[in-house]
């Protein structure tokens, strides 16, 4: 198939491009800077430089596409947002999906697949999450989940079929994992937000791309999948378990308040949040079986990827945290 991607050059989106083009697709990856190019020609897609929120020659090469997908974010988990700068940038997001939408009007696309986040379904507590919650975002969610509605509106409008992905917390080399997580306890920031006792359901990036793969292959128009590993885990539990695997005390809970007064509020609302959600949808109609289908599996083998195995636990400072 020939896809249209964007977010190439970002942490999901190039994992999902390699991905696609390793099982044989056609993927064309929009990016904003020209820096990016040769990421995405060596990865062997063909790159073409734009932005969802400006006209330009990207509209046109929608048309000559089977499939978009959109894997772009409109934040870092480094970003120090207010609430009132997370919904900005939700409106901001949102008029770039709905151009996107609107380019694919009238053209032989047979999907747009939309990626949103599993804290889109908001702070559940216990509660096991899946697909038939109703969307109402919390957090980082809100900058990409908080106009669901008039994008699903627009998508109507426009007569363009979609289907909805919610990964959940997407750990590798890169991302939240390594900026935030990994570079917190190496440095000795604050990693945990309150007691810790709520849960994070988890996805090795490696299983995520693999998960959009067969959501191509198999083209469920009008679905949702939540794409997680079978094992959710209580914030604590996985703080604990990356800081012994980099050889480093356990972190000390931070107050909440003042947690979200030095980063930000929709950092700590995040963080704080629940969210144990279930695959069993994506595992039932789409075949999807993690590979690293535990984070004590999975992150051992990131950051042996990132040279921090336990022959070596040495991490330069990151730049926004």
């Amino acid at each position: 198939m020939k896809v249209f991607l964007t977010g190439a050059g970002g942490f999901v989106g190039s994992a999902i491009l390699k991905k696609l083009v390793s099982a044989g697709h056609q993927v064309t990856g929009l990016i904003q800077e020209k820096e990016s190019r040769d990421k995405i020609k060596s990865a062997g897609g063909t790159p073409i430089l734009g932005d969802l929120l400006v006209p330009g020659p990207w509209k046109e090469a929608v048309l000559d596409h089977d499939v978009v997908i959109s894997a772009s974010s409109p934040y870092k988990i480094t970003d120090k947002l207010s609430r009132d700068e997370a919904k900005r940038r939700a409106n901001a997001h949102t008029e770039m999906i709905t151009n996107l939408i609107n380019a694919a009007h009238g053209s032989n696309v047979q999907a747009v697949v939309l990626t949103y986040h599993v804290t889109a379904f908001g702070s559940q507590g216990e509660s096991w999450v899946s697909e038939v919650m109703p969307v109402k975002p919390i957090g980082l969610a809100i900058p990409i989940a908080e106009g669901y509605w008039d994008i699903e509106k627009a998508a109507r409008k426009a007569n363009v079929p979609t289907i909805e992905v919610f990964p959940g917390w997407t750990y590798g080399p890169g991302g939240w994992f390594s900026e935030y997580l990994v570079s917190g306890l190496m440095n000795g920031m604050p990693v945990l937000v309150g007691p810790g006792l709520n849960y994070k359901s988890l996805i090795h990036i490696d299983d995520l791309a693999e998960g959009y793969r067969l959501i191509l292959e198999k083209m469920p128009v009008g679905e949702r999948y939540c794409l997680v590993d079978s094992h959710p885990v209580r914030q604590k539990e996985l703080a604990n378990f990356v800081a012994r695997e980099l050889g480093r005390p356990e972190p000390e809970p931070a107050d909440y308040t003042l947690f979200a007064k030095q980063y930000g509020e929709v950092l700590a609302e995040t963080l704080d949040s629940s969210c144990r959600v279930s695959n069993n949808k994506a595992k039932r109609e789409l075949g999807f079986m993690p590979k690293w289908d535990s984070f004590c599996h999975g992150i051992p083998d990131v950051l042996g990827k990132m040279g921090l195995g336990p022959e070596k636990r040495e991490l330069p400072k990151a730049a926004g945290f």
